[in-house]
């Protein structure tokens, strides 16, 4: 069977039509050649042997080449078989190992598991993403639900955050409701149900310590059902920041200025405590506290070591109370106050149902920058369609003031003692379009929201000028307030703090602030490496005059 017509006379015998009918046990192969005049594929069947009484052409043609047909025909369905096992064995390891190498594959999509264990799976994606599980107990957990798109899925979030386990009572130990963990030396709430809650009042306005950390620390727990922008991670050495769990606010508040006189030393207790803690911790030594994230949004928290841990990210209110060197908007993150009005929620309000122009309520007699309130006083007091009075911050002044804000086109906001006030945040939260007379303010998150399309913004100087301001908000038409407006509701979420978080609140939005400052972080890190090798001092620490109590100073990897 060597040459041409060999080949041409059994490849007309092997495909001629009308074979697989007479043949009792046809076969299907990939390799027949494909036949377009029927909707199936030719099927191939074995010759006969007395290939002399085939009519397969006008002559009789001799047995040539049928020692040798029965090889062959072999060796092609060997290779036939061979091509079909290779192609379906190249297609398995792509859908296996091809789809487990993207880490933004749905939740629901099972391929890139391979049928691994739940715990085996979660800790092969630990290996390969840089996190750590603590039990294969949890891990079954967490990636069951993660699986279902339940739960804060830490493939998608933004930053990894390494939380030290600092004792309760400087976290949620300092609050009336906080019940202990059953496991020995285990400072937090047991579980979701057990997370306390924050102090009412003011108190609340100060509060994104509690938010920042009841986020973080519930990010890991099974019964998480939310979305998260940060996830806790339990080995240091694979996280972005690392996050300082202390109340600052609430202990400034609580020990040293309402509740407990006799108690005032207990908030600078706890700051000693604190220094000491970091300075001998080798994260914070490695970097000088660069990338460590402390809450001080309270004016006066912190007062007595914030100078010591300036290096770190502090999270305020503004920056009216700090010098340069301690806290600026370069290295710091403005987080938004917690509103103490109730959220306008079934807001459908239109511009003649809000009959009052401009509202204002709180302290007129203010120091420092908080002159510009009596001047203003004076010149809008009289003002039709004006609100401009004194309040309280008691239930019925705070009442009183949603009443207020809910039924006014614009809000005013005047610097205090410091640059910002709560007094925006529950105007934000009243859907009340806010007009902001405060030169050296600091607003949150702005480098990813823009407030002029919600807010207007009148300098010191103009505002002093008899009828500026007054004149400037009558100006402003129905259709132009109308869109202020509705900007107003669609970005107040971003200012919700609120647990569980949903996506774009205030909680996520200041995880997001603190991620964009990441790259610059690391970028001073690494060039502060420059000249390690040119020798390096590591820094020793004294004990502070006061004992550091129950804190353990071994970092708990």
């Amino acid at each position: 069977m060597g040459s041409s017509d060999d080949l041409s006379y059994w490849s007309d015998k092997l495909f001629k039509r009308g074979t697989a009918a007479k043949d009792s046990s046809p076969s299907k192969t990939a390799c027949s050649p494909p036949d377009h005049s029927r909707s199936n594929p030719p099927s191939l069947s074995l010759p006969s042997t007395s290939f002399h009484d085939s009519k397969i052409g006008s002559s009789n043609r001799p047995n040539r080449g049928y020692e040798n047909w029965i090889p062959k025909g072999y060796i092609l369905a060997t290779i036939c078989l061979l091509s079909i096992f290779a192609l379906s064995g190249s297609f398995m390891f792509a859908h296996t190992f091809g789809q487990s190498s993207d880490p933004n594959l749905n939740s629901e999509d099972e391929g890139w598991t391979g049928g691994m264990h739940l715990a085996d799976r979660w800790r092969l994606y630990g290996r390969s993403h840089e996190l750590d599980v603590r039990d294969a107990q949890w891990a079954e957990q967490i990636m069951s639900l993660t699986d279902r798109g339940v739960t804060c899925d830490p493939r998608f979030a933004m930053l990894k955050v390494y939380m030290y386990d600092l004792p309760s009572e400087f976290h949620f130990g300092m609050t009336s409701t906080f019940e202990p963990s059953l496991e020995p030396q285990n400072p937090w709430p047991r579980n979701l149900s057990s997370l306390p809650r924050y102090p009412g009042g003011l108190y609340q306005q100060h509060s994104p310590e509690y938010w920042l950390t009841a986020d973080l620390l519930t990010s890991t727990m099974p019964e998480r059902r939310t979305e998260c922008t940060a996830v806790r991670v339990y080995n240091p050495k694979h996280a972005d920041v690392f996050y300082v769990p202390f109340f600052a606010s609430l202990s400034y508040n609580k020990y040293t200025k309402i509740e407990h006189k006799e108690n005032e030393d207990r908030n600078e207790l706890l700051q000693e405590q604190l220094l000491y803690f970091l300075r001998n911790q080798s994260w914070w030594q490695r970097s000088g506290g660069k990338d460590h994230i402390v809450v001080i949004h309270h004016p006066n928290s912190l007062h007595l070591v914030r100078e010591q841990l300036s290096a770190a990210m502090y999270v305020v209110c503004d920056f009216g109370r700090y010098p340069p060197s301690v806290a600026n908007i370069g290295k710091d993150i403005v987080a938004p106050y917690k509103h103490v009005i109730t959220s306008y929620t079934d807001d459908t309000s239109q511009y003649d149902s809000r009959p009052m122009l401009l509202f204002f309520q709180g302290a007129i007699v203010r120091k420092e920058g908080g002159v510009i309130r009596q001047k203003l006083f004076e010149l809008l007091k009289d003002e039709e369609g004006v609100h401009f009075a004194t309040g309280n911050t008691q239930s019925n002044g705070i009442k009183s003031a949603m009443v207020g804000m809910r039924s006014s086109k614009f809000c005013l906001h005047l610097a205090g003692d410091t640059p910002s006030s709560n007094r925006l945040f529950d105007a934000i939260a009243s859907h009340c379009v806010p007009v902001i007379i405060s030169d050296e303010i600091e607003l949150p998150y702005e480098d990813e929201v823009d407030y002029s399309e919600f807010c207007l913004f009148v300098r010191f100087e103009d505002a002093l000028k008899r009828d500026f301001v007054i004149d400037l908000l009558r100006s402003v038409k129905q259709e132009e307030w109308t869109r202020l407006w509705k900007k107003l509701k669609n970005v107040s979420i971003n200012f919700e703090y609120q647990h569980p978080t949903v996506p774009h609140d205030a909680v996520n939005m200041v995880w997001k602030a603190i991620a964009r400052r990441v790259p610059s972080v690391k970028l001073n890190l690494n060039k502060g490496k420059r000249y390690a090798r040119s020798g390096w001092v590591k820094p020793v620490y004294e004990t502070p005059s006061l004992a550091a109590g129950s804190i353990n100073y071994e970092l708990k990897s």
